[in-house]
């Protein structure tokens, strides 16, 4: 056996003369509840053999560690050393090992046999320093990592540790989630069980030791302990690999360690702000592969995760060269290629990858309106990119780029106009690039918004294109088909809030978006209280039996009849009659609150409302208006089905 190895090692061997730290250049605890229960399921499939009534040994993962030069270790903490103990960091297996200490602590907390509980306590978690209880603990973060206070307090019930208020994470929800889950399976156990699963865990579960020596930089020697654990992203490989690469480079010691400490620092960055929404980590390689759209040309728009992962590798190899430096479909022998690994490129990587990251997560978790509502037009991969390219010149430029964010989402809006689109969405990766990379200025890309917005409108495309909304037979038909309704519902009612209602608060606000419904006021399944409506507006109308369902369809789903709601109302009140409507919209969004004011809802009132709200739309998008006639056609289609006044 190697002496950088060892196998077979029980868990108090692999905690026996050890204190474990968990780098803070690594990705936060990132385990679910699928690998805890896989974790769970596994411990208990052990078998006891029949003869020695010993379980059988579970391999349970490779844990590789690098021990922690003497210097780094915190002055209070030296007296574990000088005691013949070594500090390690945890360079692979953090997750397994953070889900075993807190499975333990839990079973620990509530373990039957009390006498038995300091022992364990000493020999997994913590020891009691002195007098006063101070603990020192065997497995923690490194004492700069932000997480490390939430896992001593909140995790291992440290009441000395103060938690910075307010601090939470993805990461730490994940804790707090693990320690919930095991609490509670370990708290369903009879005390019989609880023994046995202590036995198990101490007696069956064995793993394999690597050592990185400290003149070897940490490299590309991950794998997930075994096939049930939580795969490494794109990202954590590409760290793993830019080490490896530095220390094969054949600058200095002195260099290869700053380069080392460079790419370490660009990747504890990147971590801390994918994983500062608590509620969901930013996806690892959807940012990787964004950022590698703004430093090379993919070959569609922008790289998807799985060719940026294979392009991101080979920027980073031994023979980086023999690729070409884009993607692009036109590729030739004799195009750019990529050059040569070396010190400049690796730091230069890791620091855009570093300087990126603040505005990716900015546009994923904007408090800018403007920014959100862009996103609620066009949420996709490139839109996000040219957004956090934008505010990246916010320190320098703030009111250019203020600018084009407004122009931006006037553009997106008249995008999601039938006929009326500008752009082709997917060119705003290129943009990005263009602006990423100073080949293109934040001026001329103002300019070229402009541009954009005074390009012609084709309102008859964009009234055919309406009219084709009313002829499908299944799912939502009209303007209720239309992608950019609900946006411009709730532009509208905002537009009723400053004009109308101006002395009341708002009663939709964006942040419901989601949750917020479109009601037709008119119902679909209008037969029970609505078919004197319905008559009225039919009266007068020589039309076929086909010709009288199609006129149904565009009064139920034409502009003017469509709301938005300020409370979900039940399916029943859809279908109620418009007096208890009525008295239901008198409370809900200053859309339905204006609709309220009609005394009867019927064509008359749908027309009227439609016509209001088109002259809206016409002050949206620059350069639109409509005749009298073609706001008729809007939304009744044709004479046929006009409605009569």
């Amino acid at each position: 056996m190697a002496n950088n190895e060892t196998t077979d090692l029980k868990l108090a061997q692999v905690f026996a003369t050890k204190a474990f730290r968990i780098p803070d250049y690594q990705r936060g605890y990132a385990w679910g509840e699928r690998q805890w229960n896989d974790l769970w399921e596994d411990i208990w499939d052990i078998t006891e053999d029949s003869v020695s009534k010993e379980y059988q040994p579970h391999f349970t993962g490779t844990i590789t560690l690098k021990e922690i030069n003497k210097d780094a270790i915190p002055s209070e903490e030296l007296w574990f050393r000088e005691r013949g103990n070594n500090f390690y960091d945890v360079v692979d297996g953090q997750q397994r090992l953070t889900t075993l200490e807190i499975m333990l602590f839990e079973l620990i907390k509530c373990y039957p046999d009390e006498e038995e509980k300091e022992d364990l306590r000493n020999i997994y978690l913590f020891k009691n320093r002195n007098a006063a209880n101070t603990r020192f603990y065997l497995f923690s973060y490194n004492r700069n990592d932000k997480n490390q206070a939430f896992l001593l307090n909140h995790v291992f019930e440290d009441n000395t540790m103060i938690v910075p208020d307010g601090y939470i994470n993805v990461y730490t929800n994940n804790l707090t989630a693990a320690k919930n889950w095991f609490s509670e399976h370990i708290s369903l156990l009879s005390d019989e069980k609880k023994r046995d699963l202590l036995r198990r865990i101490q007696t069956a579960l064995v793993f394999d030791i690597k050592y990185i020596s400290n003149n070897v930089s940490e490299q590309a020697v991950f794998e997930t302990m075994n096939n049930r654990g939580k795969p490494l992203s794109t990202l954590e490989k590409l760290k793993n690999r830019l080490l490896f690469l530095t220390a094969k480079l054949p600058d200095s010691l002195e260099d290869r360690t700053i380069l080392s400490k460079m790419v370490n620092d660009a990747w504890r960055k990147v971590y801390d702000y994918l994983g500062k929404n608590p509620e969901k980590m930013l996806d690892e390689d959807e940012f990787l592969s964004a950022h590698l759209t703004l430093i090379r040309a993919p070959e569609y728009y922008s790289f998807s995760e799985q060719l940026a992962e294979k392009k991101v590798f080979e920027m980073f190899c031994v023979r980086a060269q023999q690729y070409s430096f884009n993607c692009t479909k036109l590729a030739k022998d004799d195009d750019e290629r990529e050059p040569a690994v070396d010190y400049a490129k690796i730091s230069q990587y890791a620091q855009d990858l570093a300087n990126f990251v603040p505005y990716w997560h900015e546009v994923n978790n904007s408090e800018d309106l403007r920014i959100n509502k862009i996103l609620l037009l066009n949420g996709s991969k490139e839109m996000r990119l040219l957004l956090a390219t934008l505010v990246s010149f916010r320190d320098k430029q703030s009111d250019l780029v203020n600018k084009c964010i407004d122009l931006l989402l006037k553009v997106e809006f008249r995008n999601s106009l039938p006929s009326m689109s500008v752009v082709d969405e997917r060119t705003y990766a290129t943009r990005a690039r263009e602006l990423h990379n100073l080949e293109e200025s934040l001026e001329d890309f103002h300019h070229k918004l402009e541009q954009l917005l005074a390009v012609g409108c084709n309102v008859e495309g964009m009234i055919g294109q309406f009219k084709s909304l009313f002829e499908y037979e299944r799912g939502n038909k009209g303007f209720h088909r239309w992608s950019g309704l609900k946006f411009f519902l709730m532009e509208f009612e905002q537009h009723l809030h400053e004009t109308r209602f101006m002395n009341d608060s708002s009663r939709v606000i964006w942040d419901n978006f989601d949750a917020t419904n479109i009601e037709h006021v008119l119902p679909q399944s209008f037969q029970d209280n609505w078919n004197d409506i319905v008559s009225n507006y039919l009266r007068g109308k020589e039309m076929s039996d086909d010709e009288k369902h199609r006129a149904v369809k565009i009064i139920v789903n034409t502009l003017g009849n469509l709301t938005i709601l300020r409370y979900s109302k039940n399916s029943e009140l859809q279908n109620k009659p418009w007096a208890v409507k009525r008295e239901h919209y008198k409370a809900g969004s200053f859309s339905e609150l204006a609709i309220s004011e009609k005394e009867a809802w019927d064509g008359c009132a749908i027309r009227e409302r439609g016509i209001e709200m088109l002259d809206f739309l016409s002050s949206m998008v620059q350069g639109l208006s409509f005749t009298e006639r073609q706001k008729e056609e809007l939304l009744f289609v044709s004479d046929k089905y006009f409605v009569n006044q």
